[in-house]
Formats: structure tokens, sequence, C-alpha cells
């Protein structure tokens, strides 16, 4: 009988067809390594969102920033541009009838300093949330050269062809290299070759003074106004309007997260052709024909919140600025100065 049972417990122990479980102590083990490695994973994306997060922030507003400044430095630049000729020494008639303003070096560029949120600004419907503005006012495109009907007494002009779309209404320029004419068009003739623009009296006082040759050129004035406001979305942004006709035309937002514009404008009080101090839209006064450059500070922010830990410190206009307490948003300050072409020596 007792070799029976040493033979039972023989073939149990050899039987190779046995399944063994875990014990309590095995899957309390596995269980919590597993948690180890979710969360580390976890942990690991994570970490990799929020670095994208936070470059995919820094990228586009990098970019919002190179736009913001080159299309206020082309347009700055521009300032006072009446072809061939300088604004300074050039004799500039305004026949077009008011409101469309007259072009000196008084007016050519012109600003103002922030002093509060307004429910709209120049007419248009766009919140003025911050920021200072700026205006400047010539000929920001190419010009047309003259064909015909050159005369001061006549009440129109021939150009070869109308590459700019010149149309009824618009705000034109003739000029040559030392006069300028500002009229509104009448009547524009449409199809190829030599195109007539009319300038009759109905909105406009008188025909031209200048005389011009066939190196005289047609321009399409602006008077472009740059300003901080606030788009449907809540959001701060960089606008443009046009008030050469006397009213706000063509509002447009160019630059989202554009959050604050501070301008100081650099004077030439000696007449050497440079800037000799620096100081807001208050500390130029009535001198603005002696802004030479205007350096411009954008304050940005990143599209999206919570891309930082906390509240972000920043100096602007050489202030620290701490952002609120719930604000996680990057901030970033591009300054750059912009001459005027069309003032310097």
């Amino acid at each position: 009988m007792n070799m029976c049972n040493n033979t039972r417990r023989t073939k149990i122990a050899g039987g190779g067809n046995k399944h063994q479980g875990f014990t309590l102590v095995e899957l309390m083990i596995a269980i919590t390594l597993g948690f180890i490695v979710v969360g580390a994973v976890g942990y690991l994306y994570l970490n990799s969102r929020q670095s994208f997060r936070l470059t995919d922030n820094m990228s586009r507003m990098q970019e919002n920033a190179r736009l913001a400044i080159e299309t206020l430095a082309r347009d700055v630049r521009m300032t006072g541009y009446v072809g061939c000729g300088n604004l300074q020494n050039a004799t500039v008639t305004t026949i077009a009838n008011p409101p469309v303003p007259n072009l000196s070096p008084s007016n050519a560029i012109t600003g103002d300093d922030f002093v509060s949120p307004t429910s709209s600004y120049l007419g248009t419907t766009i919140t003025r949330s911050a920021g200072d503005t700026i205006t400047v006012m010539g000929a920001f495109a190419g010009g047309v050269p003259l064909t015909g009907n050159l005369a001061p007494s006549n009440a129109n002009i021939q150009i070869s062809g109308n590459p700019y779309d010149f149309a009824k209404d618009d705000v034109l320029m003739v000029s040559g290299c030392t006069n300028a004419d500002i009229f509104r068009a009448t009547s524009v003739s449409s199809g190829g070759g030599t195109v007539t623009l009319a300038h009759g009296n109905s909105t406009n006082t008188g025909n031209r003074v200048g005389t011009y040759g066939v190196d005289g050129q047609v321009f399409k004035m602006e008077r472009y106004s740059y300003f901080i406001g606030i788009n449907n979305h809540g959001k701060p942004g960089l606008y443009r309007t046009n008030t050469v006709t006397g009213t706000a035309t063509n509002t447009q937002e160019l630059v989202e997260d554009v959050a604050d514009m501070q301008i100081e404008y650099g004077r030439d009080t000696n007449a050497d052709g440079s800037a000799d101090s620096y100081s807001d839209a208050a500390g130029v006064g009535t001198n603005w024909q002696q802004v030479v450059s205007a350096r411009i500070s954008l304050l940005l922010v990143s599209p999206e919140n919570n891309v930082v830990a906390s509240p972000q410190t920043y100096s602007y206009m050489g202030v620290p600025v701490k952002a609120g307490t719930s604000d996680r948003r990057l901030y970033q300050v591009l300054t750059s100065t912009i001459a005027l072409r069309n003032r310097a020596p």
C-alpha cells in the first residue's frame, strides 16, 4: 500500500500538463509595474504635448510679429511719397473736394497716444482696446506713365494702361518732379491701351495746377491708420483702415494676437536728416514735419492660454509687467525703428 501511494505522488509531481496560477503577491507586483509603465508613458506624452504647444505658439507669434512689422515698415518708409519729387521741395496741390485731406510735410505722418478704450475708431465698428495709433499718407504703390492731355486746363488726363485698377471715386495723384496734383476721379475709361481719367468739378475744385510731361506719372493716394482693436472672437489684433476719402474704408485686421502698440517718433531738430531725440506723439506736438523715423514696439501674445506654467513677467517699454493670475499665455515684445525714406538726406 505504501508502494501505491509513492507511485501516485511521483506521477503528480512529474506531470508536464499541469497549470499553475499566480499568487496574490505576484498579481500585485505585476499591476504595480503596469501602473508605473503607464504613468511614465503618460508623463512623457504630456510633456511632449506641452512642449509642442509651446513651440507651436512661439512659431505663430514670430510669424505674426514678422508680418506686422513688415506691413508697418513698408508703409511708414513710404510716408509722403509723391513720385520723383520730394514732399519737402515739390509743390503739392489738392484739388479734390473735402473731406479729402491735403498732403503736406506736417500731416504726411501723424499719430496719437492711447488714453482709454473706445467703442469705435475713425468711424469703424472696431473697438480700440489699447495702444498708440499711427497715420501715414502718400503713394504706396507704383505709378502709371502719362501719355496725353497734359495741359492743366484739361479736365482729364490719359495714361498708358491701368495696371493698378484705378476706378471712379479713387483719390489719385498726377506727379512730376517739381509739382503734384491730388484729385478724385469722376470716371475711368475701360479697355486696353490708353485710359482716360476724368476729374470733373463734381468732386474737384478747378483743374490741375501743375504742367506735366510724358515723364509724369499717376499714383493712387492712400491714408492708412494703424491701431489695436478687438475682433469678433474677443482677441486683440493690429488693424489698418484707409481714410483718404475722409471716411474709413477697407478696414482690415492684418495680424491677430497683437495686444499693444507703442510708438516713439524720431525728430530732426537741426535739419541734418537724422533723429536727434525720440518722444511719443504728445512730445511731438505740432512738429510732425520734423519726424524722420518711428520706433514701433509691438506686444504679441500667444494664441492659446495655459502655454506656460505660471504667469509670465515681461518688460515692455522699460517697465516690468506681470500677467494676470489666471493668465498662462506667452508674451513677446518686438521693437523696430523705421526711417522715413522721403525725409532722408
